[in-house]
């Protein structure tokens, strides 16, 4: 059976949006939180280093006012991983959920409605197909609808 899909629904669109949007964000997250907790241990080794080699002051060092900040990303690492994580997914899951309905106003639009093929079980399968109801009729009020339900009790 061939049917057109001529509007589509806003709130399924921009809910896969947000989702998609979140995992992948999720993952870029976690992935640049892991990085960062590495950076901050390597500058404050680095740091380490210097401070013995030259005999400076770390807050001579450059970010050496940030060692402190650094010091608390590099120990809390299991914390830090996947809060960033969380705030880059939640970024982009907005960013998802404005596209998905972005998506769907621009095709509802400008769209002209696609052709979709859709199968229709056998009457035998166990499962009733749900009788058409023209549009502005509301649901059961035609007699014939009625008889029908009524028969297939």
């Amino acid at each position: 059976m061939n049917v057109r899909l001529r509007r589509l629904p806003p709130a399924p669109l921009m809910a896969a949006g947000a989702v998609t949007g979140f995992v992948g964000g999720f993952f870029v997250g976690c992935v640049l939180g892991a990085l960062l907790a590495w950076f901050s241990g390597s500058v404050i080794d680095w740091h380490r280093q210097l401070g013995f080699t030259l005999g400076v002051t770390e807050d001579l060092l450059p970010l050496g006012e940030q060692i402190g900040v650094l010091q608390a990303v590099r120990d809390l690492w299991w914390l830090v991983i996947p809060l960033v994580g969380v705030a880059i997914g939640a970024l982009n899951g907005l960013i998802g959920l404005l596209a998905g309905g972005l998506m769907a106003g621009l095709f509802n639009r400008l769209g002209h409605g696609f052709w979709l093929d859709v199968e229709v079980p056998a009457a035998g399968a166990g499962v009733e197909p749900e009788p058409a109801v023209e549009r502005g009729v509301a649901a059961g009020s035609r007699p014939a609808l009625r008889e029908g339900r009524a028969r297939a009790r």
